[in-house]
């Protein structure tokens, strides 16, 4: 049975065809524009050498691209490639019900309950925060190679200019989605610190005899504090880096949406026919004014070149 890679690999190679359609009609349209002057020409026809070295080497820009963003990420956090589910796993292995084996008692009511809510609420947080880890990660490897098989279509939008727009916001998704390890890893820190510092506050602490009773608890609150850190940072990491990576008009411009790039057209269009029709206009006003008729001289008057006698 073919793995998933190899089958994304296939159907990359097969539906290139789609590639050299686009760097043709772009090399088409963009030399039809430029006919008058010759250094114009040599352009479009760099541009399309360019893409085609790109596409051919995607198999070796594409995963370097992506080990640089993975090594930044293990600087962060240096265990992160091998196990990118560190802080998830210390946590559920760290985290058990009724940590401490206390009983039921209605003696102490009170006590009772409150430990009950406390570890039902830490138990919680912490299974919810350290279960979505993982179906993240597949997420981020499933994207992957969705945007691999993409790559190339659209390398070759940048030949057509109503859709360089398109292109351009796609390689800033593309970014996005391969720089989520990065957040991945600072979310890790941050759930390993927060652990970390509450276990040692609890061991090096002095407490009163009144605080003692309740001081169990403050594991369970460390826990749940990492478990929310963690469950926040997993979830907000691709809105974090989408919003980096592909906010600004300055840098998707108008025309990165296929609404936007209809719109756009429809608008060129309509300025071009009304100037057109304004020009033309204007020429038919001017020259039937040269061609008009002027107007015969008045008549004399009634007693023109009349001499009566003397």
């Amino acid at each position: 049975m073919l793995s998933l890679e190899t089958k994304f690999l296939a159907l990359t190679a097969a539906f290139r065809f789609i590639v050299f359609g686009l760097l043709v009609v772009g090399l088409i349209v963009r030399l039809s524009r430029h006919i008058y002057h010759p250094d114009e020409i040599v352009r479009p026809v760099a541009r399309a050498i360019v893409i085609t070295a790109l596409v051919a080497s995607q198999g070796w820009w594409f995963p370097l691209v992506e080990t640089g963003l993975r090594d930044v990420a293990a600087y962060i956090q240096p265990t992160y490639n091998d196990n990118p589910t560190e802080a998830a796993d210390a946590l559920r292995e760290s985290a058990t019900p009724n940590p401490d084996g206390n009983s039921w008692s209605w003696r102490n009511i009170s006590r009772s309950v409150f430990y009950a809510i406390t570890d039902a609420v830490s138990w919680l947080f912490i299974l919810i925060s350290t279960l979505i880890t993982a179906p993240m990660l597949f997420l981020q490897y499933i994207l992957r190679w969705v945007l691999y098989f993409l790559t190339p279509i659209a390398l070759g939008c940048f030949m057509i200019p109503a859709l360089s727009g398109m292109a351009t916001r796609f390689f800033q998704q593309l970014v996005a989605i391969l720089s989520w390890p990065i957040g991945f890893a600072l979310t890790n820190v941050v759930t390993i610190s927060i652990w970390q510092d509450f276990r040692a506050a609890v061991g090096i602490t002095d407490t009163t005899k009144a605080i003692a009773n309740y001081m169990t608890f403050l594991p369970q609150c460390g826990m749940t504090l990492a478990g929310l850190a963690l469950l926040i940072g997993t979830i907000s990491t691709p809105i974090v880096c989408h919003m980096f990576f592909t906010s600004g008009s300055a840098i998707t411009g108008q025309s990165s949406t296929p609404i936007a790039i209809a719109r756009g057209a429809s608008e060129a269009v309509g300025r071009t026919a009304g100037l057109t029709h304004g020009l033309g206009l204007g020429l038919a006003i001017g020259g039937a004014g040269s061609h008009v008729p002027s107007s015969p001289p008045p008549p004399p008057p009634a007693n023109y070149n009349h001499h009566p006698g003397l």
